[in-house]
């Protein structure tokens, strides 16, 4: 079991693999050198051992010829082989020989040892013993003697076979440790040899593998994978970021789905923009007529691939109500009004032209789809004044998404925007309709009614004179032709003759039938006055030499307004107040030289100044210009400012007129 476990362990983990390696790698390099060690120590007697050894056949020949040599004498000999013996003893009892004998018995080094200390216990120390002790002359120590020289070859064949024995033992060890170190030296090699091939193979080709991968990760491919996924640290690392790498992939083509997604909503979003903005552009640019309309409708058609599309409009618009005002089967839009006769088209089975009809309270931004058929309506017109319905006709089975239904009711909006500034429009025309008619039925009371009354008056008169019979209505007339006479336009000069001179009444007559004649024309160059290209500067210029021809005025104009300070409202009623005050001018102040000014103030505020040198306002006589100095104080008002009129500086009357434009 825990070799079956050790063995997963190695299995599952590079670095304890190569650990256990390494470990192996020291450990036999420890144990060669500790051997070495070892067999060094054991080896370091040996030597002394051998050269010992080598003493003792050196000593036993020294002993050999002290016994030989015959020119010793005896008591020299003697002492000689005793001191001899003695050293033969310490040597062979050496402790640096015995401490190389093993401790067997049957060790061929103890054997040759014992057969050496033996031949030298029971032989040769023996004979010495008794030579050293015995008379050096006679036949029986010769013998002796013989017998021990033949004793020591023998004896020195037994020391060479220790001496052997124990080169023998010094060069087996020596083996060992060639042996020993030649192993350590060769499971080394083979050791570093596996931890290559095992750093190659799952080490250095996984980390190759990993940097290829996360290289073309870094790239962008998110299809590389990892070859290496064992069950080892980098086969794991390889495993993860497979898994992460698909992650990545996952991530990404969902994040590319979704920019897509938000480029396709961008680009939609842009196109219905351009709808919107070309919509308004239509609507704001041009006046809203049916082309308008039809232009509008088509692109509305167009953007969203509808069927058909229809515009049911209310009366009172100023569109028209001629039949089926727009209906063109080849481009699918519908323009019609309540005025216009119902066509088949126009109004679908089950549903009414009233837009109020359609959708209900209750329908969600007003768009309803019927459910007979698949038609949507959508109100245009505030939700308490509806002025018509936008119906759109889908396809079979289209169904309009919500951004759809957001551009149409936008659409819807414009459309609901541009009639109800037609409908301002129209209301300003009437308005502005009604306030001309005011205006002119104003002029007309104030000129052509009063000659033609006196007119009348006069005809009476000259009726009564040219009647003989006595007439009951005479005072009468003549009272109210006294009354008439001072408003006449001639001027009041004529004096009624209490006799009723015909001749008189006939030049009368013809005087206001002059100045009848005369304020019709100017009625006439009134209603018929316009601001062309050039403005109110060329419309003041035309208008003072108009009165300059008319009359033998000095008229004097200094216009130092900017040419697109005033609107045209603004600049028609400035020009109607200096014709006003020009003409009473002409009429009433008996003046020889007028001026016009037109200027513009620090603050912003226009002031028009017309100057005259006449007789001054209170010596004007009543008539025609109290009500035209209605008229002109009525137009000041529209203008937002006030009319003063007051003497001159250096007498005459000065008119002022201040008001501060729209564009200021």
């Amino acid at each position: 079991m825990p070799r079956r476990l050790m063995a997963d362990v190695l299995r599952q983990s590079t670095l304890q693999l190569i650990g256990l390696l390494l470990a192996t790698i020291v450990a036999l390099a420890l144990g060669g050198m500790v051997s070495s060690m070892i067999i060094g120590q054991i080896n370091q007697g040996m030597a002394a051992a051998i050269n010992q050894s080598g003493t003792l056949r050196m000593q036993s020949y020294r002993i050999a010829a002290a016994v030989a040599d015959a020119g010793l004498s005896p008591a020299a000999r003697r002492a000689r082989l005793r001191v001899l013996a003695a050293e033969f003893e310490e040597r062979l009892n050496s402790p640096r020989l015995t401490a190389m004998l093993g401790r067997a018995d049957s060790d061929p080094v103890n054997l040759a040892y014992a057969r050496v200390h033996t031949g030298w216990s029971a032989d040769l120390r023996p004979t010495l013993a008794w030579m050293a002790s015995a008379a050096a002359s006679g036949p029986q120590y010769r013998a002796v003697r013989s017998a021990y020289l033949d004793l020591v070859d023998a004896f020195v064949d037994d020391i060479h076979a220790l001496v052997h024995r124990l080169e023998e033992r010094a060069e087996q060890r020596i083996r060992l440790l060639r042996l020993l170190q030649a192993t350590a030296l060769g499971l080394t090699l083979a050791l570093v040899l596996v931890t290559l091939v095992l750093l190659r193979r799952r080490v250095t080709a996984p980390l190759a593998d990993l940097l290829r991968c996360a290289g073309e990760i870094r790239q962008g491919d998110f299809s590389a994978r990892v070859a290496w996924t064992g069950d080892d640290e980098l086969g794991r690392l390889g495993a993860a970021m497979n898994r992460m790498t698909q992650d990545l992939s996952r991530l990404y083509q969902e994040l590319e789905a979704r920019i897509a997604a938000k480029t396709q909503d961008l680009a939609r979003t842009n196109r219905s923009l351009e709808l919107l903005y070309r919509t308004s552009r239509t609507l704001e640019n041009m006046p809203l007529s049916v082309v308008t309309l039809q232009r509008v409708l088509l692109d509305l058609r167009g953007h969203l691939a509808l069927a058909e599309v229809q515009l049911c409009l209310r009366g009172g618009l100023g569109i028209g109500g001629q039949q089926d005002l727009a209906a063109d089967a080849r481009s699918g839009v519908c323009i019609c009004t309540e005025a216009g006769a119902r066509s088949v088209r126009c109004t679908a089975p089950g549903d009414d032209h009233d837009p109020d009809s359609r959708g209900g309270a209750n329908a969600p931004a007003d768009l309803v789809a019927s459910a007979a058929t698949s038609w949507l309506a959508l109100a245009v017109g505030e939700p308490d004044h509806r002025c018509g319905t936008l119906r759109v006709r889908l396809h079979p089975g289209q169904a309009l998404a919500p951004w759809q239904q957001r551009l149409l009711t936008s659409v819807a909006g414009h459309l609901t925007t541009a009639c109800r500034l037609q409908a301002r429009v129209q209301e300003g025309r009437r308005l502005i309709l009604h306030e001309e008619r005011s205006s002119l039925a104003r002029e007309l009371h104030d000129s052509l009614a009063q000659s033609l009354s006196y007119l009348k008056i006069q005809a009476t008169r000259l009726g009564a004179a040219l009647d003989p019979a006595p007439d009951s209505r005479r005072p009468p007339a003549a009272t109210g032709a006294a009354a008439m006479g001072a408003e006449s336009p001639v001027g009041g000069g004529a004096k009624q003759d209490p006799a009723l001179i015909p001749a008189v009444i006939l030049a009368e007559l013809r005087a206001g039938l002059a100045s009848a004649y005369r304020q019709l024309r100017e009625l006439l160059g009134t209603f018929r006055l316009r601001i062309d290209g050039t403005g109110l500067a060329g419309a003041l210029t035309a208008t003072v030499q108009e009165f300059r021809d008319r009359s033998d005025l000095e008229i004097v104009l200094g216009d130092q307004l900017p040419g697109d300070l005033l609107t045209a409202n603004e600049e028609v009623h400035v020009l109607q107040i200096v014709r006003e005050a020009l003409s009473n001018v002409i009429r009433h102040a008996r003046a020889g030289r007028v001026a016009v000014q037109l200027q513009r103030t620090t603050d912003g505020a226009v002031l028009v100044v017309i100057i005259d040198d006449g007789i001054g306002p209170g010596s004007a006589p009543p008539g025609r210009g109290h009500y035209g100095l209605m008229i002109m104080r009525e137009r000041a008002a529209s203008l937002g400012g006030s009319l003063e009129i007051a003497p001159g500086p250096a007498g005459g009357t000065r008119v002022c007129l201040r008001f501060r434009p729209r564009a200021g």
